[in-house]
């Protein structure tokens, strides 16, 4: 197990800090708490702050709904118990849009794709109030914080990548790579989705152009 451990967890393009906090992050995803909290341990070891985690996850909450959060909230107490942090990290961010009009929200989807998806023109004509709290939600949980926006799409990625959910990959591999992401990095996103959910990992993501 520990050659495992170690193979996964080896410096590449993404740091040992940043695979063990999404590792966190795709456990509390799937509500697989046994495993989340194991890697709470690793991630703290490896200097993730509680705070990193907790942001992390909230990003999940979107992908994956409250449950996530559910499951979630249960690494970050072990994270406080397990850091003793008695001062809250600073957090720098971006200034986070606050949507008020259904035309502010197409506005930024229309600025995040190159086309407005269908799921949005569905929401614009069936469920504009979802539309607005919804995209209040997503701004502020993809925001830049204590955690890069970058690795809350490495996240939303491998989520999806684990699951097996095309579409899914598809919003949030090119999310990524606009971001700075490359297939190297998406490659050690995926050998960790390996880790979680076995080999169908491999055939989850096969687009292979950058």
């Amino acid at each position: 197990m520990s050659i495992i451990y170690q193979a996964l967890l080896k410096e590449g393009k993404l740091t040992r800090k940043e695979k063990t906090l999404l590792l966190v992050g795709i456990f509390a995803a799937r509500r697989e708490e046994r495993e989340m909290l194991y890697f709470v341990e690793h991630a703290v070891k490896e200097g993730n702050c509680v705070a990193e985690i907790a942001e992390l996850i909230t990003s999940a909450i979107i992908s994956r709904g409250i449950p996530s959060w559910l499951s979630g909230n249960e690494a970050i107490s072990y994270a406080i118990n397990l850091s003793n942090e008695e001062v809250m990290p600073k957090i720098l961010e971006d200034n986070v849009m606050i949507f008020s009009s259904q035309q502010e929200c197409i506005n930024y989807y229309q600025s995040e794709f190159d086309t407005l998806p269908t799921w949005i023109q569905n929401l614009i004509d069936y469920a504009p109030d979802t539309l607005l709290k919804y995209s209040n939600l997503r701004t502020t949980s993809l925001r830049n914080g204590v955690v890069s926006r970058l690795l809350k799409e490495l996240l939303l990625y491998a989520i999806n990548v684990c699951d097996s959910y095309e579409k899914g990959i598809v919003i949030h591999k090119s999310n990524a790579l606009s971001l700075g992401a490359n297939n190297v990095i998406l490659e050690e996103v995926k050998a960790l989705c390996i880790y979680v959910v076995g080999i169908k990992a491999i055939w989850s993501d096969t687009e292979g152009k950058a």
